[in-house]
């Protein structure tokens, strides 16, 4: 039976657990290897996202697979809308897994489609468990005891927003969410309510960092004006964090919450290069959980 990765709560403590510290254990992020020879992804990407088609593409390569890419400019989408399963057993010929960017994970059901290969989401607008983990991985590596860790969250809804908020049911850190006025936090306080976890939700950037160890920069999409001003990180706004501070860019830079250019480029506090090679680990780690590398028996 074909295992998946869709979101956090689906993919269960366990096998997070898994990931996260075979990502951390892992000696070299770049160490080439033969494990996916032979085999073949195909990266299906509603939306255009250069860092994350890097990101998946090398992860299959380095461990000797191959990659077929289809954009956004193409008819895939209706087709797939329309026929996914009477598709889905065509694509078993031709590949060994599916990688999905920026389709919704409601939109999947590979228990109705009776899916052979395995599905990988990559990052969906309301989930992206491959961020989230390899963000989790970084605070381990740099933290070690997760359950004295606060982080904050400054900016608008995405997977990786949503995927964290859902580890919290996993790993024990604290997390605090500040979403612009335009944004409905109604669905994301339902998740919440049913984990009954360590997540609080406030007004302002300032409540969001106070005495936060990580600061994630979430994404900016439909700010305005005014908000561009006040919702960006800079040397203010990380005096109210803890002296150890480090920022987590949840989103490229394009697309986050502005960060000021010394703390992103040059101020010890930015992670921006950690994440990505951690990215890199835990996209590794997936296609070995994936394919049974690790099954129990």
């Amino acid at each position: 039976m074909a295992r998946h990765i869709l979101t956090i709560r689906k993919l269960g403590e366990k096998a997070c657990w898994l990931l996260v510290q075979q990502a951390i254990g892992m000696p070299e992020a770049k160490t080439r290897t033969n494990f996916m020879t032979e085999r073949v992804a195909v990266l299906i990407f509603a939306q255009h996202s250069l860092p994350e088609r890097l990101c998946v593409s090398a992860a299959v390569r380095q461990l000797g697979g191959a990659v077929v890419y289809e954009g956004n400019r193409s008819v895939w989408r209706s087709e797939l809308a329309e026929y996914r399963e009477q598709l889905m057993p065509i694509f078993s010929y031709y590949v060994d897994c599916l990688y999905t960017y920026g389709l919704p994970v409601a939109s999947w059901d590979p228990a109705r489609i009776d899916l052979s290969f395995p599905l990988i989401n990559a990052g969906s607008p309301d989930a992206h468990p491959a961020h989230s983990l390899a963000d989790i991985a970084c605070m381990l590596r740099n933290s070690r005891n997760l359950g004295n860790v606060t982080c904050g969250w400054l900016g608008c809804l995405n997977g990786t927003l949503h995927s964290l908020v859902e580890a919290t049911a996993w790993f024990p850190f604290s997390l605090r969410v500040a979403l612009p006025s335009h944004v409905d936090p109604a669905p994301l306080k339902r998740i919440v309510a049913e984990l009954g976890t360590d997540v609080t939700f406030v007004d302002t950037p300032e409540e969001a960092v106070k005495g936060a160890d990580y600061v994630f920069a979430g994404c900016r999409k439909g700010l305005t004006e005014e908000e561009h001003v006040r919702w960006n990180i800079c040397s203010e706004l990380l005096s109210r964090a803890a002296p150890h501070v480090r920022i987590m860019l949840s989103a490229p830079p394009i697309n986050a919450i502005r960060v000021e250019n010394d703390i992103l480029r040059n101020n010890k506090a930015s992670m921006l290069i950690q994440q990505s090679e951690y990215r890199l680990r835990v996209h590794k780690r997936m296609l070995h959980w994936v394919f049974l590398d690790n099954d129990d028996s």
